[in-house]
């Protein structure tokens, strides 16, 4: 049985009226979240609720809902009706900032109004959508919006499949009582991000998921201010000027991430970060198409990056300066892999902390002596087996 109960609410005629942008951009924070249901249909939907003049706005994918809040300057009745996401979201998108009139009779039938045009079409019964989850018994903190999403963009892109093992779809959030810890891995590469400002007073650990965070990274991004998240044994959520969203954490057990860094990482390579990438992006087409290896040949003083697909006999070289302290040495690594590390970072420089030829490599950023360091950023990448 869902744990969404169902609701009933006696539906009245309602009308309001909204500026198309203001209703325009709210529809759209929360409609990425919505996907084809062929089960549940009513999912498809966004249910609005109109009470004296707040509106709220619903839309859910059955593992998360989202919430958001318009304030309206006009309003008349009370009620709720569902309504089908597309064809208002993409309406709404098209026209241009002006009053809209948005009437709903007693048997579902909208009408919108703007301007000289007029849309009709009919919506559902809001008994059939499912009801908002509640927080019981819920913990709370507070996070800066720019270092959540700082955190969600350096984790989420180094996520595994949920297919394959469910906790590694998700973001593992370990709260310590001065910082918030995010980790992320699919079992080739593992990112480390500690938000080093976050004193969360709070002892333990729960997983994301990894869609709900992609879409606060999304709406989030010109936000500057905290959000409180509010969590319990099953649910998550994270409330931000207007906007809710709710979500299922991932069950299990998270893998034992500490116990992979490597700590005798010796071999230290210092290069600039932008080069390096560019450097990369050059090589790639020439890489193997299944391994993207790339071989790091590594002097005092010089980066010799070279990639080789044997099957189409393809092959490129390039060179870099680089300053090393170690015993020289031949390792390869993912350029694919590489590549979304240094786009996901943005410091001038990187360190590379190496060991071995079979051992995992360390990534930093280097920050500038005088900068306040507000988070602390750990990237590990496993070696890929060097062609003969």
């Amino acid at each position: 049985m869902s744990t969404f109960a169902k609701r009933k609410i006696r539906m009245e005629m309602m009308k309001f009226i909204v500026s198309s942008q203001l209703l325009s951009k709210n529809l759209q924070n929360i409609s990425g979240i919505i996907a084809p249901n062929k089960s549940v249909p009513i999912v498809e939907n966004i249910l609005f609720t109109l009470k004296g003049n707040d509106l709220l706005l619903t839309a859910t994918d059955l593992e998360t809902t989202m919430v958001s809040h318009v304030a309206l300057a006009q309003a008349e009745g009370e009620g709720s009706v569902a309504v089908p996401a597309k064809l208002v979201v993409e309406t709404l998108k098209t026209l241009p900032d002006v009053p809209v009139v948005f009437t709903v009779s007693e048997n579902n039938d909208i009408e919108i109004v703007a301007d000289s045009a007029r849309y009709n079409f009919v919506g559902y019964e809001s008994e059939q959508f499912p009801q908002m989850p509640e927080m019981d018994n819920a913990q709370t903190f507070t996070l800066s919006v720019q270092h959540l999403c700082n955190a969600i963009s350096k984790t989420v892109f180094a996520t595994g499949s949920a297919d394959i093992r469910p906790v590694m779809g998700g973001v593992l959030c370990q709260l310590e009582p001065e910082k918030v810890i995010f980790v992320a891995t699919d079992g080739h590469r593992m990112v480390k991000y500690e938000d080093l400002e976050a004193a969360t007073g709070l002892s333990t650990s729960i997983i994301l998921p990894k869609k709900p965070l992609l879409q606060l990274k999304t709406i989030l991004q010109t936000v500057d201010e905290d959000i409180r998240v509010d969590f319990n044994a099953s649910q998550v959520s994270f409330t931000v000027q207007s906007l809710t969203v709710i979500s299922k954490l991932v069950e299990g057990r998270y893998p034992n991430y500490a116990s992979v860094i490597p700590a005798n990482n010796t071999n230290i390579m210092r290069v600039e970060r932008s080069m390096m990438l560019q450097k990369l992006k050059n090589i790639f087409l020439y890489s193997s198409q299944s391994t993207h290896q790339v071989r790091f040949s590594i002097t005092e003083s010089e980066l010799t990056l070279s990639a080789e697909d044997r099957e189409l006999s393809n092959k490129a070289i390039v060179k870099m300066p680089c300053h090393y302290e170690g015993e020289e040495m031949s390792i390869g690594f993912s350029s694919k892999f590489l590549q979304e590390f240094l786009m996901n970072l943005e410091t001038p420089e990187i360190i590379f902390k190496l060991s071995h030829t079979t051992g995992p490599g360390l990534l930093f950023p280097v920050y500038a002596e005088d900068e306040k360091v507000t988070e602390d950023i750990m990237m590990l990448v496993m070696p890929v087996m060097l062609n003969a």
